[in-house]
């Protein structure tokens, strides 16, 4: 009819729940997004952290070797002149020019000093504060005339009594004809040395570079602003935890000194009791990540929005995108693992033996550090196959496996299944001592599970066990080490079984 109203357009309760679905499927988008950021957010963190810490590690190697060929090369000053004073071959004129030619072709050192058995100035390149100067009450003077060891000592920081400068004594006994206790010869190392070399290194403004002594006393700490030379770091938590763990690590603490929240590296020397540790503050290493999450925050903020605007059918596919970044993400993982896992025993397989070799073997010939293989064969497992049948054989190698399990006990240790009834043990940093015993202990869990096995003449089933140690040389290959403990395990086998053989010494 001409003059009616329109009708008003009908809202069905099917169409308004499918509205406030779309509404509540965009806004869980929108969730989704928030979060997944945020995840990479703080992913992106750790890698900041991460690039930190090894940052310092590098630098702490790095001060470690130069702080380590400081003390060598006053080491070798000090062998020359006891073996030169001992023989008594040169005249006080030709010993004084030594001690001159010493010094100006040593530059980190502040003095050499050559003290009597009663601490009386009878050689230097110093000239002392007093005539009657006598050094017999410095703590290194004491040492030696107690101590009948030639080692070098390296003392606590002191202040030199010819310069009243900071110096590092380095110190070597001397003896007289009868072995008597003679005097001290000494080498001191100036602390503006380590001070003049660790200027060149930027670790941020509240970053910290430290030499100590292993009882946590202060050679250097820079800024010097706090914690000076001689005094004490003994009740931080890098010396009351890390160093008691490890003599080589990462860590993050508080700092007892000055209360900044940093992250460190830390290294003991090897021959010398010194630490370095090498820190950058926590705050400063993350700033430009806060940057960037704020940046990044403020962009996700404004695509959740746009999201919320855009229709049903955008955010549909976008959830279907993501569930099949997810299904991937799964799968990888999965395929990761069965590439690098044994599928019987769970352990690695050869695939990440031979990886795990390669990368320990190079890294132990870096750092000159031993590498331990040990190699175990289930003995008679044939047999066993035969009489019980090859699902007891699969339950006997589970065995062997969970028992070396129970010595994988480090982080960089790796227990893989060799092939057949072979297992492998790689241990970094094990001494030959150290291999034997792993490899003995796991002889006797095996022998002591007691698994029946008839066609063994012990009657339950054992292993015969191969080991070597090695610090690889430069020219060294892995495959010598692999060889020299398959010699081992075959010496092992022929000789009876049930048994640990150790790889013979190469000519």
């Amino acid at each position: 009819m001409a003059g009616s109203a329109p009708e008003p357009v009908q809202c069905y309760p099917g169409a308004q729940r499918s509205l406030w679905l779309a509404y509540a499927l965009l806004l869980l988008a929108g969730l989704g997004a928030i979060l997944v950021n945020l995840a990479q957010v703080l992913d992106s963190k750790q890698i900041y952290l991460q690039e930190a810490d090894k940052a310092n590690a590098n630098l702490a190697y790095s001060i470690a070797q130069h702080a380590q060929e400081s003390i060598k090369e006053a080491d070798i000053v000090l062998s020359g002149l006891v073996d030169l004073l001992e023989r008594g071959e040169n005249s006080p004129e030709a010993i004084n020019q030594l001690l001159v030619t010493y010094k100006q072709r040593a530059q980190q050192l502040a003095g050499i000093f050559i003290y009597d058995a009663e601490g009386r100035w009878r050689y230097y390149t110093n000239p002392p504060p007093t005539t009657h100067a006598n050094n017999s009450d410095r703590a290194y003077f004491q040492l030696h005339r107690h101590s009948v060891s030639r080692d070098t000592q390296v003392s606590n920081p002191i202040r030199s009594r010819s310069t009243g400068e900071w110096i590092l004594p380095i110190s070597r006994r001397l003896n007289d004809r009868e072995g008597r206790f003679a005097g001290v010869v000494l080498a001191s190392i100036r602390v503006d040395h380590f001070r003049e070399f660790y200027k060149h290194f930027d670790v941020g403004e509240q970053g910290t570079i430290l030499i100590t002594m292993n009882d946590g006393t202060i050679i250097y700490r820079r800024p010097e602003s706090v914690g000076g030379t001689g005094e004490s770091m003994a009740g931080s938590f890098m010396f009351q935890s890390d160093l008691k763990r490890s003599p080589v690590g990462l860590g993050a603490s508080i700092s007892v000194l000055d209360g900044v929240d940093r992250v460190y590296a830390y290294r003991a020397l090897d021959h010398f009791p010194l630490v370095v540790a090498v820190s950058m503050s926590r705050n400063e290493v993350l700033a430009e990540w806060e940057r960037k999450a704020a940046v990044v925050g403020s962009l996700v903020a404004v695509l959740v929005l746009a999201l919320m605007v855009v229709g049903g059918g955008l955010v549909t596919r976008m959830r279907k995108r993501m569930a099949a970044a997810q299904s991937i993400a799964r799968e990888n993982r999965e395929l990761f693992r069965l590439a690098t896992r044994d599928s019987l025993t769970g352990i690695s397989n050869r695939r990440q033996f031979d990886q795990a070799l390669q990368v320990e073997f190079h890294r132990a010939a870096t750092v000159n550090t031993p590498l331990a293989l040990v190699m175990i064969d289930v003995d008679y497992f044939k047999a066993f196959n035969d009489r019980y049948g090859h699902q007891a054989g699969d339950v006997c190698l589970k065995a062997v496996s969970d028992v070396l399990r129970r010595f994988k006990v480090r982080a960089g240790d790796t227990v893989a299944r060799y092939g057949g009834e072979e297992f492998a043990v790689l241990l970094p940093h094990t001494d030959l001592a150290g291999a034997r015993l792993v490899a003995e202990r796991i002889r006797q869990a095996v022998y002591e599970q007691g698994l029946i096995h008839s066609g063994n003449p012990f009657g339950v089933v054992t292993v015969s066990v191969g080991a070597h140690s090695q610090v690889p040389g430069p020219d060294d290959r892995p495959e010598q080490l692999l060889e020299c403990v398959d010699a081992a395990l075959y010496r092992a086998k022929s000789s009876g079984r049930n048994q640990v053989c150790l790889a013979e010494p190469t000519p």
